[in-house]
């Protein structure tokens, strides 16, 4: 079965529907994979029971003559009742396929999941001496250059189920999109869902001895007997360029689509005037030095107003609004969800710290751990709650397993606490974590990342049948977790605080109205590739993120060898537009990141101060149309750069430029680039694809002054170190 339009040429397998042909031409970017099924459906039976069938035959249906594209259907998959139609649209102006599913089922078992279309890129990856790479949407945005990198890692490849691993390619929570992408010299593929209802899904890649697999997965929330739609198509296209040109067509669809939004940033009054004001977060631990061993309170932190020197200092030197944001401050025991309040220690001196940074001009936040439970802290031994947990039969409000079994948490357990994860959908979760968030807002705090350990905000897997939710994963998880959030606004509006709500990692896309502030994990990234700003591109005019507390950065680099890392990592940020942030060691010096032992050497001071003020002040001043305000544009190339790899302690070598640059649209439709130079030394550059026959640059250190000045395409750029240069289009005249 051939299908051909001006972009791209379709050949699916005539015995079993699957694609054995994708190409624009000049680039194959699918395996055979014809002798495979196009499509596998897990079932269960009352007991939880696994039966999985797989498409086989394809009966050919007539297709309208009106249009392009194919029908068939499977029937009778694993010998059971269950049918399935599939429908492809290929429209002929367009570089992209639709794939539509419908599934029949006249059985008493239920759908957990779909996995569909079957899909296999050659492994013509970097490592495996090819050009090509893979974009994956987790942690804010990652090539993939080696498809087998993450095997041997605590962040291997394992299928989406219970308990909930926390970390992998499930959307709408670690993956904060809904697209994937391969490509390499001769084009690309763009893989996405189209979902404006945000389907609880798996967007996975792993090496098969074919190529690389790249997988969707849909949960279908046990869906009996009767007709199940996949709601949305799965959409399979040809582009050129790189990741920037993937993102714009998912781009397109979001902005054009029914997917409720918040308004942009310039136009959200609802968001505190702090947000526009660009602090940087200042984050320590009240006590501990990281977020395991010992639990001794800091003297430099503890009681909390004996930070307030350290915290002016930074002020002062970073010539910005600051937040502190504390690590490790709760009463009950660190990282030991779900209670947190109140503090620890002197309550009142807590009291006494908020109120003196607000007298300050600064601003106060606190860390969280989410919606799950602890029965025995790992940090805290006198800590236990298990009577509670058997007297109050909380065991009924806990995620569960497909048979009713109730694990442990895979998340921050065995090193950190002994729980479980406690299912979104019971009263009791909402009614604790409302509880706890009231008692924070209430204190004066002006920031609550609540949802740390929820990466993007996503609930945990539960199949539990007598929580009032399908007894399986789906888009339930999404519409409890919405509404929880809303409910949750609605309380703090009630107690009076427009406070701020965050999680770890970005929000994934459904979540962006309700949490407006996060702890961007791009560094985790680093583990599985290169990490790239994705979700900056596809939603920064809608919510600004900050840079985060950096967690095992120093477990993937080798700092001695990568001695500009956080130099590095500061531009990525800011270029990326999140708010900036320093994590702390004792004396309010710079560390290298959440997880370094105090005992290692702090990076030298003066540079990191240099840089974070210089940045911060064009991103308050000069360029805060857009790195705060804009919308994420494909930046021109600029030419004079060298490499600065960071090493990776595996001997791994991830490269980056010596310049960081990211190029914007403000909401009034001018365009810039900025150019961020983190290095010691003077550098200079030019943009050959430059267009504009004026060009303007703020080369002063404050990002507030500034000069115009008549540009080509050949002239080159000076920037100092450890400054930024903004490379403004316009026409020279009324500037």
């Amino acid at each position: 079965m051939k299908i051909q339009n001006s972009h791209y040429r379709m050949t699916l397998s005539e015995e079993t529907g699957t694609l054995t042909s994708f190409s624009n031409g000049r680039k194959e970017f699918v395996v055979d994979c014809g002798h495979e099924a196009l499509l596998t459906i897990r079932l269960r039976d009352g007991q939880g029971n696994v039966a999985d069938v797989a498409s086989g035959r394809a009966l050919w249906l007539p297709d309208d003559p009106t249009r392009s594209g194919a029908r068939y259907r499977f029937e009778s998959l694993g010998g059971l009742a269950i049918h399935a139609d599939v429908a492809i649209e290929c429209p002929s102006d367009d570089p992209r396929s639709y794939w539509h599913l419908t599934v029949h089922n006249d059985t008493e078992l239920t759908i957990e999941w779909i996995d569909f279309p079957r899909v296999v890129v050659p492994n013509d990856l970097v490592a495996a001496g090819g050009d090509a790479r893979i974009l994956w949407p987790v942690g804010e945005g990652v090539l993939i250059e080696d498809a087998q990198l993450r095997d041997a890692t605590w962040l291997n490849y394992k299928p989406l189920g219970y308990p909930s691993k926390g970390w992998d390619g499930y959307f709408p929570c670690s993956a904060q999109t809904q697209f994937m992408a391969y490509y390499g010299e001769g084009g690309g593929l763009y893989f996405g869902a189209h979902d404006e209802n945000a389907s609880v899904k798996m967007l996975e890649f792993y090496q098969t001895e074919q190529g690389v697999r790249l997988e969707h997965r849909v949960f279908a929330g046990a869906a009996g007997r009767g007709e199940f739609r996949m709601g949305y198509p799965v959409v399979l296209g040809v582009f050129d360029g790189d990741w920037h040109d993937a993102a714009d067509l998912y781009r397109e669809f979001y902005l054009h689509s029914g997917i409720e939004k918040p308004p942009r940033l310039i136009d959200n009054s609802s968001i505190p005037d702090w947000m526009r004001e660009s602090p940087v977060v200042v984050t320590y631990p009240v006590r501990g030095r990281k977020d395991t061993g010992t639990m001794e309170p800091n003297p430099d932190y503890y009681p909390y107003t004996n930070a307030l020197p350290h915290l002016a200092k930074l002020s002062e030197e970073l010539d910005s609004k600051v937040m502190a944001l504390l690590m490790q401050w709760e009463g009950t025991a660190p990282w030991a969800p779900p209670y947190v309040w109140p503090p620890y220690g002197d309550s009142e001196n807590f009291a006494k710290f908020v109120d003196a940074l607000h007298r300050s001009g600064n601003l106060a936040g606190v860390y969280a751990s989410g919606i799950a439970w602890t029965n025995e802290s790992l940090l805290e031994p006198q800590y236990n709650r298990s009577r509670q947990f058997e007297e109050e039969r909380l065991a009924d409000s806990m995620c569960v397993g497909p048979g009713g079994e109730l694990l442990h948490s895979l998340i921050c357990n065995g090193n950190i606490r002994w729980g479980h994860d406690i299912c979104v959908s019971t009263e009791f979760a909402r009614d604790v974590v409302r509880n706890e968030i009231v008692k924070i807002a209430e204190s004066g705090c002006d920031y609550i990342q609540y949802f740390d350990q929820m990466h993007g905000g996503g609930p945990c897997f539960c199949y539990s049948a007598e929580h009032g939710h399908p007894p399986g994963p789906g888009i339930w998880m999404k519409t409890h977790m919405e509404r929880l959030l809303g409910q949750l606004h609605e309380a703090l509006r009630e107690a009076g605080r427009n406070v701020v709500l965050g999680c770890e990692s970005a929000a994934a896309e459904p979540y962006i109205r309700h949490l407006m502030f996060n702890d961007v994990r791009f560094e985790i990234n680093l583990f599985y590739g290169k990490p790239v700003p994705v979700y900056a591109y596809l939603y920064h005019e809608f919510v600004n993120n900050f840079m985060g507390n950096q967690n095992n950065s120093t477990t993937v680099i080798d700092i001695e060898k990568s001695p500009l890392n956080l130099l590095q990592r500061i531009a990525y940020s800011f270029v990326a537009g999140d708010m900036l942030t320093v994590v702390l060691k004792d004396k309010g010096q710079i560390h290298w990141d959440w997880c370094t032992d105090w005992e290692v050497e702090p990076p030298e001071q003066e540079p990191v101060t240099r840089l974070l003020r210089t940045l911060n002040a064009w991103r308050r001043g000069a360029g805060k149309p857009y790195l705060c305000y804009g919308r994420m544009l494909k930046p021109l190339p600029i030419e004079g750069v060298y490499p600065v790899p960071l090493v990776m302690k595996d001997g791994r070598r991830v490269e980056y430029p010596s310049l960081m640059t990211s190029r914007w649209v403000s909401p009034d439709g001018r365009t810039a680039q900025i150019v961020v130079n983190y290095t010691m030394e003077r550098q200079s550059f030019t943009v050959p694809e430059w267009s504009g026959e004026f060009v303007r640059t703020l080369p002063a250190a404050d990002g507030l002054e500034g000069h115009l000045f008549a540009g080509n395409a050949g002239l080159p750029f000076d920037i100092e170190p450890l400054s930024a240069v903004l490379l403004e289009e316009g026409d020279g005249g009324g500037r």
